[in-house]
């Protein structure tokens, strides 16, 4: 059997597992949530937060793997996935939204998996209620250096197509790799998909950099005393070194694992790798 095949059959298996979607209210808004294991209620929760314009089935193949010892929620944060839509955003808001499902699911401190914009939320949750969490692993995010401040988000207008194919055929991720798996990708791209009124679009909401844009958030990333943890692509164009000294400056950093032969999206160009980079952090006992 060849490596390919062997991929194949790894991501033939999770998909295989069937998820339990609920939904959480925070603050007047349905957060669209994915579960795994739930009925092991003895068990800690371990909670997964997406990227930019991402959506909770981007975890659908790392998830499965981590039930051996948690119970695994993936969340769509609000505008984005099947999460409803808000008239303005903040990553403060987002950190609402992860503490907000961690409060409703347990009252023991949860584990929080970010990857990339994700992260944001994740470090200001952890800031905002120390409480509710026992450690911050973060995935290849593009921590703020104070050169970064400032940076504005694009502003790209809402784009419908005539059917799936013609959508899924424009489907691209920021930056691009090397390595994606096409399978992953396949999977995510449609379930980033639905359908509308005058055609197929995107569910992430196009107006949410907007009031992204209008945020002052650097302040609020610093002073975390929760534990993070850090796994990071070997040629990611985001989590340079420097941001990756950032981070050290905001949070009691722990250690570093480095994906090889990866760029940014390590779960779409080396997931069997990710999985056993997060076994490896939670077999580690605080």
């Amino acid at each position: 059997m060849s490596a390919d095949e062997g991929l194949d059959r790894w991501l033939a298996a999770a998909w295989a597992v069937e998820a339990e979607p609920f939904s959480v209210t925070v603050d007047g808004a349905a957060i669209a949530c994915r579960g795994w294991n739930l009925a092991a209620a003895d068990l800690p929760l371990l909670i997964l937060v997406h990227g930019y314009r991402a959506h909770a089935r981007w975890w659908d193949h790392i998830a499965p793997s981590l039930t051996q010892a948690h119970r695994v929620v993936a969340l769509d944060l609000s505008g984005m996935g099947d999460s409803d839509r808000r008239a303005a955003y903040s990553r403060e808001q987002h950190g609402r939204e992860i503490s907000g499902v961690a409060r409703a699911l347990t009252n023991a401190p949860a584990v929080l998996v970010t990857h990339s914009f994700g992260s944001m939320g994740g470090l200001i949750a952890c800031r905002q209620e120390p409480e509710r969490f026992s450690r911050l692993i973060i995935i290849d995010s593009g921590i703020p250096t104070p050169a970064d401040v400032g940076h504005q988000m694009s502003l790209s207008p809402r784009r419908v197509y005539p059917d799936a194919a013609s959508a899924l055929a424009r489907f691209r991720l920021i930056p691009p790799g090397l390595w994606p798996s096409a399978a992953v990708l396949d999977h995510i791209a449609r379930h980033a998909l639905c359908e509308a009124a005058d055609g197929w679009t995107w569910k992430f909401d196009e107006k949410a950099a907007a009031s992204l844009n209008l945020e002052a958030y650097y302040d609020k990333l610093f002073g975390i005393i929760v534990p993070v943890y850090v796994i990071h692509g070997e040629h990611s164009e985001i989590m340079t070194p420097e941001r990756r000294a950032q981070l050290r400056a905001m949070a009691p950093v722990q250690g570093e694992i480095c994906i090889p032969a990866s760029h940014h999206h390590i779960m779409i160009e080396q997931p069997i790798a990710l999985v056993t980079a997060l076994l490896g952090l939670l077999a580690c006992k605080m």
